[in-house]
């Protein structure tokens, strides 16, 4: 490969970052509105004639937007400078080209194109790699100052997060195909079943004749016994009471399973020795003469999960407890997935019954199918409103840089609050599509060291700023050095500050403070407001829950917001909790390890 510059310009880690760009199937794709907008948008801001999205791949860079350099999509990676840009986490900036030692050679620079000015933001993703651009080029030497560098940084997420989000559309397309797959096959199954049914009718009508047969031969020898039967008439009118009472029992109870559409299990503690329910076998797609081995139950557990799922149960037999899990499971001969909620416990042995295990299974499709409804229309609309807020954004910097430059202190603080709102909303989308990377873990941690005084100080200014309503009080923070994802923690105080003006009167007080507890930085943020009742504080930071009472009714939100906050607080190793009392209350805390 050509190499004009002078310099290794391949990294230690490029065949690992090569295959992280290949994994979102980008490279030498159709040019899209969505990245062509941002890459317009970035021209407008800095007044350039030239920006680029590229993707750097092992010999050649590709244009997945390009602004300014006509028809061009690819370039050699020895020639383009964003092969230079990639191999920094900072933006790469050349104020003037012709007087760098790494480009005097290189033909963009030297040649007739006539480079003078390079500005590259690296795209990074969320594992650490870096794999293209998003870069500005004038033929103009050029200053560029702090603020430029910040834009670009952020404008190469907002690239990158364009990037995620394509990758998902793709993925689930191609889940829909293998659905499409697995339909075909399951109908052939389903034909091959049909036979063995058919067979298995005439083995019952063959056994219906030796049953036939049976029944003449007990007649005969009823008819021997009826000179016995009378000595324990009795006796049986005594059980037969018994078993009347024994009988309305088991009536109440398999009414109430029906009822709540239960699939019941028992295994014997000493053979383990399985009997499940005929609702139960329906439920794993077997008929009710068939034998459902328990292994063989276990093997329909969606192979993602099988392995922790089985370790759980088998831990609760070997402890003696119970268990309350929700797995999916792969029906035996549809291959329909469906989501189950199963529990178990020990019965002890006693009056001398033996020991057993039983437990009951409940089907949840329908509400694991409502949630990713819920979470499809939340991620659709999320990356809808993603690219006019950006843009929006972007123009409102530019009149904040023109108010600025005018001295127009009136429209440079009306500007300021509208920005500050965008980026309210902004982070409200973020949240969304945060959301959707919980689900699959996804959520980028970025560690890094820094004084939890420091954010919590931030904290208040923007508060006092925005914050009206309410007196906040902050207490002093002592210097309190943790090593964390420094925007999103702050993005978990200012979540619980915004829900504690939420939730309590105007006029009100809150406190928020952050103190040392056991080697563990711990920030608290106290209201005045209604209180939550303990049945509620179990389930807070569940997604989309939210308190079912009159005084909510007007209160808007979506029931997301604790959700990411315990999220990100797990992805910490850390620890999120409330203490309520109702007409009192309540104090959210969080603990980070130091």
């Amino acid at each position: 490969m050509e190499n004009t510059f002078g310099k290794n310009i391949i990294p230690d880690n490029d065949i690992e970052r090569i295959g992280a760009l290949k994994r979102y199937k980008i490279l030498d794709t159709p040019p899209e509105n969505a990245f062509d907008n941002i890459a317009k948008l970035a021209t407008q801001i800095f007044n350039v004639p030239i920006s680029l999205i590229s993707l750097v791949d092992a010999e050649q860079v590709y244009f997945k937007a390009n602004v300014g350099m006509g028809n061009t999509r690819t370039a050699q990676r020895g020639v383009s400078l964003c092969s230079l840009a990639v191999l920094d986490q900072e933006v790469t900036v050349f104020e003037n080209a012709p007087e760098e030692p790494c480009l005097l050679t290189n033909p963009n620079v030297a040649g007739s194109f006539g480079l003078k000015f390079y500005a590259g933001a690296p795209l990074i993703t969320s594992d650490g790699f870096r794999i293209g651009t998003l870069c500005i080029i004038d033929k103009t030497p050029r200053k560029f100052d702090a603020q430029g560098r910040a834009i670009m940084e952020r404008m190469a997420k907002i690239v990158m997060d364009e990037i995620e989000l394509r990758l998902s559309s793709i993925s689930e397309i191609e889940k829909q195909h293998e659905l499409m797959e697995e339909f075909a096959a399951a109908n052939e199954e389903l034909l091959v079943g049909n036979e063995e049914l058919m067979r298995s009718q005439r083995e019952v009508e063959a056994l219906n004749v030796e049953l036939s047969e049976t029944n003449e031969e007990i007649t005969v020898a009823n008819e021997a016994l009826l000179s016995t039967n009378h000595a324990l008439n009795v006796s049986q009118n005594s059980l037969l009471l018994l078993n009347a009472k024994l009988a309305e029992s088991e009536n109440l109870k398999n009414m109430a399973i029906e009822q709540a559409d239960l699939g019941i299990w028992y295994i014997d503690a000493e053979t383990r020795a399985f009997i499940p329910s005929l609702r139960l076998k329906q439920f794993f797609g077997y008929q009710e003469h068939e034998t459902m081995p328990y292994e063989a139950a276990a093997e329909q557990i969606r192979d993602d999960c099988r392995a922790n799922i089985i370790d759980e149960i088998n831990s609760a037999f070997l402890n003696n407890e119970s268990y309350d899990l929700e797995y999916p499971i792969i029906e035996l001969r549809t291959k329909r997935q469906r989501w189950v909620r199963s529990t178990g416990k020990l019965n002890p042995a006693e009056k001398g019954r033996k020991s057993y295990y039983s437990g009951t299974v409940m089907d949840i499709t329908e509400q694991k199918e409502n949630d990713q409804r819920k979470n499809d229309f939340i991620s659709m609309v999320s990356h809808e409103l993603k690219t006019p807020l950006t843009s929006m954004g972007g123009y409102i910097q530019v009149l904040q840089m023109r108010a600025h430059k005018i001295k127009d202190a009136f429209s440079s603080n009306i500007l300021d609050r509208a920005y500050i709102q965008t980026r309210k909303m902004s982070t409200l989308i973020d949240g969304f599509l945060n959301m959707k990377r919980a689900e699959t873990g996804k959520i980028p941690i970025n560690f890094q060291l820094f004084d939890m005084a420091d954010l919590v100080r931030e904290a208040e200014v923007e508060s006092l700023a925005t914050i009206s309503s309410h007196r906040i009080i902050f207490a002093p923070v002592e210097h309190t050095p943790v090593k964390a994802d420094r925007d999103k923690i702050g993005q978990v105080i200012t979540n619980l500050i915004n829900n504690a003006v939420k939730y309590s009167a105007p006029g009100s007080t809150i406190n928020v403070a952050c103190i040392t507890v056991n080697q563990t930085a711990q920030v608290s943020v106290k209201d005045e407001g209604m209180g939550i009742l303990p049945a509620d504080q179990e389930k807070l930071f569940h997604r989309f829950y939210r308190v079912d009472s009159k005084q909510m009714a007007n209160i808007s939100g979506f029931g997301i917001g604790l959700y990411l906050c315990d999220e990100i607080i797990q992805g910490h190793c850390g620890k999120i909790w409330v203490e309520s009392e109702l007409g009192v209350g309540s104090t959210f805390c969080f603990s980070l390890p130091l």
